[in-house]
């Protein structure tokens, strides 16, 4: 498959971090500015909260990648995965500038919701999570596409 490559993705980086011991292997996503370089392992734990134990053999991997979006086949799909594609690079460029981190609850949300882009599909989220919260309080119209791939329940 080949990366999609829009305006605003050519200013993120992707780095896929593997923590992997002996009885489990733990994957992340660390997105960054172009501008910043490479996350070292110890920066990958403390940006991820891995459970690293100094008593136990493990390896922590940090590798950059080249972002892939899959779509439903549609009536001209190359223009749909190129909508999708650059609403996931919109949102990442304004929750970049909107928030200090992505650690913990969204992080992960925001995974969840740029896989659910990527896949015309949507994520189930509350009323009080942390996205929706940020969302309301940065005033995003309810005609943003974004809200589309989101579900509020009740």
């Amino acid at each position: 498959m080949k990366a999609a490559q829009t305006k605003g993705m050519k200013s993120l980086r992707h780095f896929v971090v593997t923590h992997a011991h002996r009885h489990d292997v733990t994957t992340g996503l660390i997105i960054a500015q172009r501008a910043e370089g490479k996350p070292s392992p110890a920066q990958a734990v403390k940006l991820l909260r891995l459970d690293v134990d100094s008593g136990r053999e493990e390896s922590i991997e940090v590798v950059e990648v080249a972002p892939v979006f899959l779509s439903k086949p549609h009536r001209n799909p190359k223009t749909i995965k190129d909508q999708r594609a650059r609403l996931i690079s919109q949102w990442a460029t304004r929750f970049y500038d909107m928030t200090e981190s992505w650690n913990g609850p969204l992080g992960m949300q925001l995974a969840y919701l740029f896989a659910a882009i990527a896949r015309d599909s949507y994520v189930a989220l509350a009323p009080n999570s942390a996205l929706v919260r940020l969302l309301r309080q940065a005033a995003v119209p309810s005609n943003d596409p974004v809200w589309k791939f989101l579900r509020i329940e009740k």
